[in-house]
Formats: C-alpha cells, structure tokens, sequence
C-alpha cells in the first residue's frame, strides 16, 4: 500500500485548510490592495508636497519692464536657506540659470536637471540629491507673471524653468512601515482566521463527535440499544436513522445466534445422552440378549438422527450464500412430480393428501435445486402438521411480473401473530417441548434463505376455516 493510499483523511483538517485559505486569499487581497492604496496615497502626498511648493516659488517670479525678479523670503520657506539643508531649488531664465538655493552653495558645481517642456507642463523624476540621498526633481516650465502694478509692462515673454528637489528618506519610511504593518497585518489576520475557523469547525463537527461518543458506548449484547440525540441535525438525521437500523438488525442477530446455539445443543443433547445411556446398559449388561439384540439398530437411528440434523444446519448454512444458481425452464408439475415422489417414503397417502390444482402449461425460469428444496420443505410441513382428514391445496397463478405458489393445509390450533413472525427462525418448533425425534424447525428456515438468496418471496398467514397458507412468490425472467 502506498503512502498516499495509508495517510488517513480528516473532514476536520481538509475543511480547516480550505476555509482558511479561502479567507486568507480574500484578506490578503484586501490587506493588498489597503497597502497599495495607502502607498499610492503617500507618495501622492509627497508629489503634491513638491508641487505645492513649486507653485509658490512660481509666484515669487514677476515679470517688470523687461526685468524678471524673485522675491524669495527665506523667513517663509526657511528649508532652502539652510547651508546644510536637504532641500534644493533651482531656477533658469531660458536656458541660463537664474537663481539657486542656499542650500546649493555647498554644491557649486552641482546643477539640478533641467528638461525642455512645454509651457505650464511639470515632470517629477527620481534624482541622487546633491548631498548624495535618494530624491525626487519636480521640473516645470512656466512663463513669468507680469507686475500687475505696471500698466506698461512689457510684452515680452520670459520663459522660466524651476527644477525644485527633496529627500525620499522619509517616504521610503512611511512606505516601509506601511509594508511592515500590511505583513504583520496578514500573519496575524491569517493566524486569527485560521484559529476562529478551527473554533466554528470544532462547533460545527461537535454532533459528529457526540453521535461517535455514542456509538462507542454501545453494548449489542445487553438490552436493546439506539442513538438518541437531544438535538436533530439535518446531516446527522439520516446516519443516525440507518446507524439505528443496523444496530437493531444486529442486536436481532446476536441474539437469534444466542437462541440458534442453545437450539443446536439441545438438539444434540438428546441423541448424544441416548448413545451415551444405550452404551452404558450395554457395559453394564453385555450378556443381556434383549440388550444386544436391538444395540445396533437403536445406535444406527440415533445416528441417523443426528446426521439428519448436521445435513440440515449445513444446507441451512449453504442456503445464505454458497449455493450456486442455475437457472433455466421448469415445468412447474413435473418438478412437483418429483418432490411427491421424494416424499412418499416418508408419507405414504402423499398422493391422496394433495389436491394440485396447478395447470399443466405453468413454466418458471428458476434454479431447481433451490425450487425443489423449497417445495419439499413445504409440502413435508403441511404434511406432517395437517390435519390427516383434510386435503393440502396447492395453486399457482401466472402473470407478466410473477408466477405465485399457493400451498394450504387445514391446522388443529390457529397460529398466533408471534408464531407467524417466528416460523421461519432457524431451529424454531410449534411444539416446545421438542417431543418429536424426527422434526428439528429447520426446513422453513431453509426455505427463507434459498427465497433471499434467489429473490422469491415466501410468506406464511392464517385464512378461513383454521388454514394455514404459504404464498411462493417467483418473479418472471
């Protein structure tokens, strides 16, 4: 056996798994998507940061009689005047620089990108800072405002590029935390479902658990047991429903053995202790003539006996399942025939006693060895437990699904409804007290199992006028 094929499966475990990686992935994608937004949100921030301030150093460039000026005021935007500052601007008229930042004093052969873009167009590119960080140019090409305070100003227009710079240190920072929260985030989030998920499972298997705690403490060999359920569960209901039935069926079969065994020791009891009886008068008086007369006779019926009653709990045990079916065409009075005729040594009046009513054209497709047994047991019955005065009717009935059997014979006493139910137990006799040598209750047993292994019916009822009738059942083909 394989490895594969030897690892047990577990319901618990697959649905564990399966739940939780399904709720894994759909956090995972939101926790992603969360990151992902934020990020963007972040360094949208940052961008929007460097335009901003790029707008207000755009305002302080005026255009004034032919003369572009900037106003820049370290007091407001203190980061550029700092001579160890990380922040840089720098400003060209044309092509030419025009102003730099006191940050950039440090750097003086340092230049900040210059792009040609069209007018009113910005661009933000990734750049090593001049004191060698990691950073970002925001470069944008604009024209200088005009001195609204100068109705003469010139027309001329002055196009002026502004490349305005900052550290990524902090934004790397923020994205890296934000990644580090969005980890730790999912680990735990994954962690936590797969914790509930375990906890829900547990609950939900728990009738599982409960019908398997139950199924523990049964005991077939006590009283009759079921499994309750203080609660119905839907998915439960139906296992627990065919759990019931099996055990039932079970605890029924333990004790029909339990009945079977006691059955068969006494049936073998009786002519054991006559052997053991007739051999130990035979000892004690070996000269005794009306002794040795009739010793082998007796001990050779007493055999016989007991051979009769192996042969028939070996047929009984052969009828469940070892007998090989053959089927083909019978002719139901010719196979009847031969049954009476089995019959006769041991019922002399057979041929009186029976009133076949059966016509001669009824054919069956069955196995005969199973069909004959079955009638031979019958018929004996109602033979031997008949009323001698009234005849045993036998009919058959043929139709498209089936052909029936019916066998009748008149009885002294009605069968109760437990007797009916109990007919057809093995080593089961009407006469309790087992008075009778040559009837041992196992031919209607055997004639139950052969019905069951050939799928015939066969049912036993009282009808008018003290009768007993046996209905055969055959399906057709």
């Amino acid at each position: 056996m394989s490895q594969q094929q030897s690892k047990s499966h577990s319901i618990k475990r697959k649905l564990v798994n399966n739940i939780s990686a399904v709720i894994s992935v759909i956090l995972f994608t939101i926790f992603l998507t969360v990151d992902l937004s934020v990020d963007s949100w972040v360094e949208e921030q940052f961008n929007q940061s460097l335009t901003n301030k790029a707008n207000y150093l755009k305002t302080l460039v005026e255009h004034d009689n032919g003369k572009v000026e900037f106003e820049f005021s370290g007091k407001f935007m203190s980061e550029y005047e700092q001579a160890d500052a990380s922040e840089f601007y720098q400003l060209w008229h044309g092509s030419e620089v025009f102003e730099r930042s006191q940050s950039l004093q440090l750097y003086k052969n340092t230049q900040l990108p210059f792009l040609e873009l069209p007018i009113n167009e910005s661009k933000i590119i990734d750049y090593d800072l001049p004191n060698g960080q990691s950073g970002r140019v925001l470069i944008s090409h604009f024209v200088a405002k005009k001195d609204i305070r100068n109705t003469n100003a010139s027309a001329t227009i002055n196009s002026m590029t502004l490349a305005i710079a900052a550290p990524t240190a902090e934004l790397n920072k923020v994205l890296i935390i934000i990644d580090v929260v969005f980890i730790l985030t999912c680990v735990i989030g994954v962690f936590g479902v797969r914790y509930l998920v375990t906890r829900i499972v547990n609950k939900g298997l728990f009738p599982l658990h409960n019908l398997n705690e139950q199924i523990k403490r049964l005991d077939i060999t006590t009283v009759a047991q079921t499994i309750e359920s203080d609660f119905k569960v839907e998915e439960i209901e139906p296992i627990r429903n065919e759990l019931n039935k099996f055990i039932t069926t079970n605890q029924q079969l333990y004790s029909n053995e339990k009945r079977l065994t006691s059955d068969i020791a006494h049936e073998l009891k009786t002519p054991i202790a006559e052997l053991i009886s007739l051999s130990e008068v035979a000892l004690k008086y070996p000269d005794d003539k009306r002794i040795s007369d009739t010793y082998t006779s007796d001990v050779l019926s007493i055999s016989e006996r007991m051979k009769t009653i192996v042969n028939n709990l070996l047929l009984l045990q052969r009828s469940t399942s070892s007998i090989e079916l053959n089927a083909q065409t019978i002719v139901l009075n010719n196979l009847l025939k031969q049954t009476i005729n089995e019959l006769t040594f041991k019922h002399p009046n057979i041929a009186t006693r029976i009133n076949n009513t059966i016509a001669n054209n009824v054919t069956i497709i069955a196995d005969e060895f199973s069909l004959n047994t079955i009638l031979c047991n019958l018929i004996d019955n109602a033979l031997f437990y008949g009323l001698t005065q009234h005849n045993i009717e036998l009919s058959a009935v043929s139709n498209p699904k089936s052909t029936i059997i019916s066998l009748s014979n008149k009885v002294a006493t009605v069968l109760s409804e437990q007797q009916l139910q109990a007919i057809f137990d093995p080593l089961y006799q009407l006469d309790s007290s087992r008075t009778n040598n040559h009837r041992h209750g196992l031919g209607l047993s055997i004639v139950q199992n052969l019905c069951n292994l050939n799928g015939f019916t066969i049912t036993a009822s009282n009808t008018e006028n003290n009768t007993l009738t046996f209905i055969l059942t055959l399906p057709s083909g």
